[in-house]
């Protein structure tokens, strides 16, 4: 099965100065928050992932996003409505309380996600 995404880059790169594990961290917890965030843009049950994407021009070649997961290449969700809530979820959160939360979380490696592809596998869960 072919797995499509669309791109959701949160204003969390520069912050956290290209350190990947924190962006890493940073990710898993706002990709917990997207069911409801989106709430009303994406379709219920939408599955939401954190890829490595690649792009030529980047140091090193790719670096994590989330993603909304599609099945098909002519799926597409509103990246710029869904950006807008996470930057302000993110405004309301702060970063201290992003750096508790992110302690949380145990998602994989950045080495690791490159190795696969996305955390979590969107293959698993059933085409809607």
């Amino acid at each position: 099965m072919d797995v499509f995404f669309t791109p959701i880059e949160p204003p969390i790169y520069e912050l956290l100065g290209w350190d990947m594990d924190r962006i890493m961290r940073c990710l898993e917890v706002i990709r917990r928050e997207l069911p409801v965030l989106t709430a009303g843009l994406v379709p219920e049950g939408s599955c939401f992932a954190i890829f490595a994407m690649p792009r030529g021009k980047f140091p090193g070649g790719s670096y994590p996003v989330l993603g909304v997961v599609q099945y098909s290449p002519d799926d597409s969700s509103p990246y710029l409505a869904i950006e807008a809530r996470i930057r302000t979820w993110l405004l309301e959160v702060g970063n201290e309380m992003l750096a508790e939360l992110s302690a949380a979380v145990d998602p994989p490696s950045w080495e690791a996600l490159k190795e696969c592809g996305c955390h979590p596998d969107p293959r698993v869960a059933a085409a809607p």
